[in-house]
């Protein structure tokens, strides 16, 4: 299985590549950076000027119309950057907010593609939590990165002019400057950077484990254990175990930050001391008049604050830019996860072979399934029995391409499945799993699992008729339009345990695929009404192939073969009649379970 690859893009190769995807997005938020670039750094010296000129003015003993005239001047030159300023910030908002939600769809999407086992490797989850943090807000990450590089952008400008204007009086006063730029610079750079592996990296597994419990916390499902059993004290206590943790390392990225800012006023005392202490001296000197003085003193104190802030950005665009690779390295580790193949060929019957299968978990140096040859001929039962653990449900998620062989490999009318396209495969199969999920879309959507404009309604209602929900529809007052749970609408319905199995059935009836997999949908349900349930939906699949898995044996009388799991292996394989015949461990379990299947002691009335 791929491993997730920390990627470490330039900060310059990050900036293009979220840029890229602005102006894919919003491009005109690329039109707006130049005019916000300069007309950020332009209103900073306006006034300097218009200061020097008044000062000037009054001294030379200027007409006080040509005064005013300069004034209006100036002030209406400001005017005009004002409203450039505002502008761009008008538009840079709202796309900076759409955009962000973008890449997160990008990257959730390519999540939803990666293969299934994925999901549960630890390295991978951590991966996926990086990710979410690069998009979590508006100054972290993808965002961060939009709205930095219009700030760093503006801060070069301003830095340009003010150093243009400086060397005119002084290259040592320049150089001081700027010299006191760079150590903050390195100091906030080297501050961001501890503080995001004390906040971020160094916690990742604390935080998902925390967003975990938060959930459990507060889901609807786990209401009933959590108030019965009482563990609401274990859940609280875990949580301050993990807020503990990540508090401890807040707290030593404030630190950071506190002895950071202080060298960093530091440097700012001694800036200005050098500063005023120069000018001064110039001015003494009658090198300086008092309106080059205010000129100059704010020169150095836009070059200062503009290189400062400068730095401060870059520190920040490159603690973005780190997270911007957590982003990237998520979304080039699903790239990498996603096969190149081509789709299926044309053809009425499917038969899969397994040869030599073997699999183990993310992490597990046990395989959960070894050695693994088996057929499954298009248009046949196979009844997948054995006791928990055994290896059936990793069977059928290989089956199903969830999973991939860690050994061996399985066919498809002898092509190996790798080699066909992941969402084509699927199309094959009718899945019921054991845990069914109901979404917050209506009745109909939740069977067909589509679109509104795409669900047949009629067909739909036929399905929850043959899985045995047509009384229960139609109590409905908006029937197959009924919204489900209550999260978008207060109307919404919530299904018991066996009414969710029966909208299970209907959803694989409604899908109408070639296989059927029942992955011991009815477990929840007594070994009789189980014997049931598998008849009656075993009359609707008709020619289908059809894999009915369970530990109870209640689906092996009706199947063409049997295939018993024990530790991982497929311990017997046969029909019914030869493994009975057989006397092994299949025909042990079925005499130990055959008085619940006994037609005399079942009553239709207590399933119903």
């Amino acid at each position: 299985m791929e491993k997730v690859k920390t990627v470490k893009y330039s900060l310059i190769n990050n900036v293009f590549y979220v840029y890229k995807g602005v102006a894919k997005h919003k491009p005109y938020l690329i039109a707006l950076l130049f005019p916000a670039v300069f007309c950020t750094a332009l209103s900073s010296f306006i006034w300097l000027f218009l200061g020097k000129y008044l000062v000037d003015s009054i001294g030379s003993g200027m007409p006080f119309n040509e005064m005013i005239t300069q004034i209006l001047i100036l002030t209406g030159l400001n005017i005009v950057c004002m409203i450039g300023m505002n502008a761009v910030t008008f538009g840079k908002e709202p796309a900076a907010f759409y955009v962000r939600p973008m890449f997160m769809l990008k990257r959730n999407l390519k999540s939803i593609n990666m293969f299934y086992e994925n999901l549960e490797d630890p390295e991978v989850l951590d991966a996926m939590e990086k990710s979410r943090a690069s998009t979590r807000n508006v100054d972290v990450g993808i965002e961060g990165i939009i709205r930095f590089t219009i700030d760093f952008c503006s801060g070069i400008f301003t830095c340009i002019l003010s150093a243009v204007l400086l060397c005119r009086m002084s290259l040592i006063l320049s150089a001081a400057v700027l010299l006191c730029g760079i150590l903050e610079y390195i100091s906030v750079d080297r501050a961001s950077k501890r503080e995001k592996f004390l906040t971020n990296d160094s916690v990742v597994y604390e935080k998902r484990k925390l967003d975990h419990f938060k959930i459990v916390s507060s889901d609807f499902a786990y209401g009933k254990d959590i108030r019965l059993l009482g563990i609401a004290g274990k859940l609280l206590d875990t949580q301050k175990e993990l807020h503990a943790k990540l508090n401890a390392g807040e707290k030593k990225a404030g630190s950071v930050r506190i002895w950071s800012g202080m060298f960093n006023r530091l440097l700012e005392l001694i800036r200005e001391g050098f500063l005023y202490g120069g000018l001064v001296y110039l001015i003494i000197k009658g090198s300086l008049g008092i309106g080059d003085f205010l000129l100059y003193a704010g020169c150095v104190h836009n070059l200062a604050g503009s290189f400062l802030s400068l730095m401060k950005t870059l520190a920040k665009m490159r603690k973005c830019s780190a997270e911007v690779n957590d982003y990237r390295s998520l979304n080039e580790f699903c790239n990498e996860s996603k096969e190149r193949a081509s789709g299926l060929r044309d053809s009425e019957e499917y038969e899969i072979s397994f040869e030599n299968v073997s699999f183990r978990y993310p992490g597990s140096e046990n395989y959960a399934l070894k050695d693994l040859n088996l057929k499954l001929t298009f248009g046949k039962r196979l009844a997948v029995v054995g006791a928990n653990g055994a290896g059936k449900t990793t069977f059928v998620k290989l089956l199903m391409k969830l999973y991939q062989p860690s050994e061996g490999r399985i066919l498809l009318n002898g092509r190996d499945i790798r080699d066909i396209d992941t969402s084509c495969y699927y199309s094959l199969f009718a899945p019921v799993f054991q845990d069914m999920e109901c979404y917050a879309f209506t009745l109909a959507e939740n069977i067909s699992m589509k679109p509104e404009e795409e669900t047949d309604k009629a067909l739909a209602e036929k399905c929850l008729e043959q899985a045995g929900l047509g009384e229960k529809l139609k109590t409905y007052a908006k029937g197959i339009d009924t919204p489900m749970l209550r999260i978008l609408h207060d109307d919404g319905i919530i299904l018991s345990g066996g009414e969710k199995q029966k909208m299970a059935l209907a959803r694989a009836l409604y899908k109408d695929a070639p296989m059927v997999v029942l992955d011991e949908p009815t477990a929840a349900l007594d070994a009789l009404a189980e014997s049931e349930m598998y008849e009656r939906f075993d009359s609707f699949v008709k020619a289908k192939t059809a894999v009915y898995v369970s530990h109870r044996l209640s689906s092996t009388r009706f199947c063409d073969h049997v295939a018993m799991f024990e530790d991982g292996r497929l311990a017997e394989y046969g029909t019914h009649s030869e493994l009975m015949d057989k006397k092994g461990k299949y025909a042990e379990m079925f005499a130990m379970q055959a008085q619940y299947y006994k037609e005399e002691e079942y009553d239709e009335n207590a399933v119903a």
